[in-house]
């Protein structure tokens, strides 16, 4: 097979084309990718047709396959699986429907966050030819590169906190005695304000808008402000790359690289229907 790798116009991202995931992949063909996926944070395939199957055995060659929390919407039969939809039966919802509705990395508040994820499509919402429920991911390793030689030696051996609990309280979902007892199931993790890429070696910023309560040793007055404007930085449109998803798309990130955000902006009987796969990451540093 002919693998040909075609960077996006933007500081992140590249398209695969020349591939078949429903096939085989040797080796020398498997590098490549796994070489592109970690230079350029977001990578896709376009008009892919695979079985959940041979969706599973592809997330295996990047690794271990990370169980998802959200085990009522996985696909039946498929525990590694999770169904990423707004399609509901007998008024229910079959999968996780607000997925990704606000910028994020996923699971930031795990000791060991998953190295990164992939969304095969399989419907896709559209209004009068207009294709709906884009999803837009955002270059940590370029908003950190850009940053001033002060500011990156300020930023050095700092540690920020991530926290369950203030994800959920930041999306309104939980009151105040849900969110004690989240804090209890999920104790405050602590993360590099500025992550090195196990593989890439590129550092990036590492700090998510509603999930990082402070910056320890570091006075909330001083440390809020400095973690919000590097939220915001990370997430400026000059660092963006915006997927338009078409049936038969595979898209992966990495989420020490990226974060990402869903569009919502459709509604049934608009039907998007992803199924998601989620690799294991190592210890941050």
């Amino acid at each position: 097979m002919i693998l040909d790798i075609r960077p996006c116009n933007a500081p992140l991202g590249a398209e695969i084309t020349g591939i078949d995931l429903g096939r085989p992949i040797d080796e020398a063909t498997f590098r490549h990718i796994d070489q592109a996926y970690a230079q350029y944070g977001v990578i896709f395939f376009r008009d892919q047709h695979i079985t959940p199957e041979q969706h599973l055995a592809f997330t295996m060659r990047f690794g271990e396959l990370d169980p998802s929390p959200h085990t009522p919407y996985a696909l039946p039969g498929y525990p590694d699986i999770l169904r990423v939809t707004n399609i509901q039966e007998q008024g229910r919802n079959i999968g996780l429907a607000d997925a990704g509705l606000t910028w994020h990395t996923d699971m930031s508040w795990r000791e060991i966050p998953p190295r990164g994820s992939t969304l095969y499509a399989i419907e896709v919402p559209e209004q009068n030819g207009q294709v709906l429920g884009d999803t837009v991911f955002a270059s940590a390793a370029a908003a950190y590169e850009t940053l001033s030689d002060a500011m990156r030696a300020h930023l050095d051996g700092l540690t920020a906190i991530h926290q369950y609990a203030a994800k959920h309280a930041y999306r309104a979902k939980v009151s105040i005695s849900d969110r004690s007892d989240l804090e209890r199931t999920y104790p405050d993790v602590h993360h590099p304000v500025v992550r090195t890429h196990p593989i890439s070696g590129r550092r990036c910023l590492y700090v998510v808008p509603g999930e990082c309560t402070g910056i320890a040793g570091m006075p909330d007055d001083e440390a809020l402000p400095l973690l919000q404007t590097l939220a915001e930085r990370i997430v400026r449109p000059e660092f963006q790359y915006r997927h338009q998803w078409q049936v038969g798309d595979l898209v992966m990130w990495d989420n020490c690289l990226v974060q990402h955000l869903a569009i919502r902006d459709y509604a049934l009987p608009q039907r998007r229907l992803m199924h998601r796969t989620t690799i294991a990451g190592t210890p941050t540093f």
